[in-house]
């Protein structure tokens, strides 16, 4: 993966929802035309998004979600 498919993939979350500027979308596409290792990646995303949207809401107490949350917090900024 070199530096283009690094860039790339920091921003592929806003992409596949599409709350990127329309010049950021242009270089995506761009690059997946040419790219097949963040092409797949892309298509593979797309699909958990399109399953993810399928499944049924689940609601879970509100203090476990707090627990939750908060261990997320820890593992993605520590």
């Amino acid at each position: 993966m070199d530096e283009k498919c690094k860039k790339i993939m920091k921003c592929l979350s806003d992409y596949i929802d599409g709350e990127v500027s329309e010049n950021l979308c242009k270089m995506v596409e761009q690059h997946l035309e040419q790219c097949f290792e963040c092409r797949c990646i892309v298509n593979s995303l797309k699909n958990i998004v399109e399953l993810l949207h399928q499944l049924p809401e689940e609601h879970i107490p509100e203090e476990m979600e707090k627990k939750l949350l908060e261990r997320l917090r820890q593992a993605l900024f520590n």
